[in-house]
């Protein structure tokens, strides 16, 4: 991501099984905007662009595993972790 008079910010795409990825740019979009609604800063919402984009290719459908804010960490539980 290139933002005018500031160091371009890069993130890789986060590693998860790839389902459906119809949605997927929206997803991302939403990430982010949902980071600078947040007041988070680029590198955070840049995360965050990521992560929602993971949950999508990793659901069938266009948003239908679109996670919540609480649920944003859960691509970082350890395999086999107990999620409740």
């Amino acid at each position: 991501m290139y933002l005018p008079g500031a160091a371009p910010v890069r993130a890789a795409a986060r590693p998860v099984p790839v389902t459906d990825t119809v949605g997927a740019g929206d997803a991302f979009c939403a990430g982010y905007l949902s980071g600078l609604i947040d007041a988070l800063d680029p590198d955070a919402r840049l995360q965050r662009a990521t992560t929602t984009a993971a949950f999508a290719v990793a659901s069938n459908g266009d948003w239908e595993g679109l996670p919540h804010r609480d649920e944003l960490t859960l691509l970082e539980a350890a395999p086999g972790s107990a999620l409740r």
